[in-house]
């Protein structure tokens, strides 16, 4: 049923109208009906487009978001995301009739709160009227970053080879090491963490370090966490007894393309309802109450997926950025169904249903995170940039009862992410996988002593940690192969030959031959 103009007007009181009719030409009426009649004409007729223009430049960007909207919808937090700004609904300083508050603006003339929809829109009748001349406004951007700034503390994790060596890692070590997990939750305990920590080439996101006070957040493993969950719900994996095992499909994904079964693990998990990655930011309780507390977490993945397809293919973006665009394209989720339910230390007074302690950077924010680093990451769907969680985010300080804590969640240090080739192949961007071609960016010289130095240009990031899983830092721009380094590096699975064919890329001399140290 269309939503009219004069409906709208007429729910309003006189004082509200007088405001509104006050921004018109002409004579004013003085009753009620009179008022009404007096708006709806001129709104719906020639002049209308004259008080359109009078409008500032954020008004008629509102406007014009309503009019282009599907529905005629205004969305504060949307507009705001996208704009930086809230457009003025009343006039700083000038009174309103008969009241204390400040008079309506112009604006309030367009777009209208009304109960039938408990929000604000254009009127239907008004909307096509103004679909006549009011532009469309500019679509979304996504602001990106070139490169990585420098920061203290950013650590760097390259998700695509990552992910191709990890994923027959753990499919070897489910199927030669004991793994159990809960029959309840189908989780790995401390033990199994640890052992699939272990067999990680390069480690997880963080060093595992036991918390000393019961108040202290152990951030823990991440990778390692979230590889057992990602097999099981595809399929890959299964509890026998009290242990994971491999099932035929997983036996054959040993054998199979990498890039394949990462991307049928990413289609399995979107749909996966058993487990709701939201359950890991631990500071948060109340999740699991009485009654539907949380929404269906595949909605929330899939609105998630989609603002990830819009990335740009091999360029950097602050995670904020990423949450930004999101409410700014109205790719909008919902993580609980009632806030209330939700509360950190204190079910009464930390209630995330109080105004300013259940909002999107607090709820949405951390899902976004959680699912980002956890699994998308791990997946190799984008490489991460991230340092120590502990206050990398404030938030969240003005909550009461969170003096104790030092985030507020295990992934509160993640701050960029990039869409990799293989995310792009795994989100369906892509009809093949090609791995990406690299130039080098520096010169190295190879010495017979196995000392690297750098000759010209410098070593971009990437470079950087291939080179350090071989050779020790000795100097800036210098580092010295070693045998135990060299001999560590294979036994976690990586292959000498990959090291081989990036110092023949980058020194034009044939590499030396060691007589007791072999590259």
């Amino acid at each position: 049923m269309p939503i009219l103009l004069k409906d709208v007007l007429t729910a309003l009181t006189v004082p509200d109208l007088k405001d509104l009719a006050s921004h018109l030409p002409g004579e004013k009426p003085t009753r009620k009906n009179e008022i009404v009649d007096f708006i709806v004409a001129q709104l719906l007729g020639p002049e209308v487009k004259a008080i359109w223009s009078g409008l500032d430049e954020l008004q008629r960007q509102a406007v014009a978001e309503c009019v282009h909207h599907p529905h005629g919808l205004y969305s504060k937090d949307q507009f705001r995301a996208k704009y930086g700004a809230e457009p003025a609904f009343r006039l700083t300083g000038v009174k309103s009739h008969q009241y204390t508050g400040n008079r309506l603006s112009a604006l309030g003339l367009f777009i209208h709160y009304t109960r039938e929809i408990n929000g604000s829109l254009v009127p239907d009748d008004l909307r096509a009227r103004l679909k006549q001349f009011v532009p469309a406004p500019p679509p979304v951007a996504m602001r990106g970053i070139d490169a990585l700034p420098e920061e203290d503390g950013l650590t760097l994790r390259l998700g695509e080879p990552d992910a191709l060596r990890e994923l027959a890692v753990m499919l070897s070590t489910i199927e030669q090491t004991r793994i159990q997990v809960s029959e309840k939750t189908a989780q790995p305990g401390a033990a199994s963490l640890r052992a699939l920590v272990a067999a990680l080439p390069d480690g997880d996101f963080y060093p595992w370090v036991e918390k000393k006070r019961k108040w202290d957040t152990e951030v823990g493993p991440i990778r390692a966490f979230a590889w057992p969950l990602l097999l099981q719900a595809g399929g890959l994996a299964a509890r026998n007894g009290s242990r994971l095992a491999l099932t035929p499909a997983g036996i054959k994904a040993l054998s199979a393309s990498a890039a394949d079964v990462l991307r049928v693990l990413w289609r399995k998990w979107l749909k996966t309802t058993w487990f709701d990655e939201f359950s890991r930011v631990d500071a948060i309780k109340g999740q699991g109450g009485k009654g539907r507390v949380m929404t269906a977490v595949a909605g929330r993945r899939t609105v998630i997926e989609e603002a990830l397809r819009q990335c740009p293919v091999g360029g950097w973006l602050a995670v904020d950025e990423f949450s930004r665009y999101m409410r700014a394209a109205g790719l909008e989720f919902a993580v609980a169904h009632d806030p209330w339910s939700l509360y950190v230390c204190s079910r009464d007074y930390g209630s995330l249903g109080y105004e300013g302690y259940g909002g999107w950077n607090i709820l949405q924010d951390r899902y976004i995170f959680a699912l980002l680093m956890e699994y998308a990451a791990t997946l190799g769907i984008v490489d991460v940039a991230f340092r120590d969680p502990v206050n990398a985010r404030s938030d969240y300080r003005h909550m009461w009862g969170v003096d104790d804590l030092s985030c507020l969640s295990r992934y509160d240090g993640l701050r960029y992410i990039r869409l990799t080739r293989l995310g792009a192949y795994i989100l369906g961007l892509a009809d093949a996988y090609r791995p990406a071609e690299t130039k080098p960016s520096a010169a190295l010289s190879v010495l017979p002593s196995l000392r690297i130095n750098v000759v010209g240009g410098t070593l971009n990031p990437e470079e950087s940690l291939l080179l350090e899983r071989w050779a020790e830092p000795v100097q800036p721009g210098c580092w010295l192969l070693d045998r135990s380094r060299t001999l560590t590096a294979v036994e976690k699975g990586f292959d000498i030959d990959e090291l081989r064919r990036f110092l023949e890329a980058r020194d034009d001399m044939p590499l030396p031959d060691p007589d007791r140290k072999s590259v």
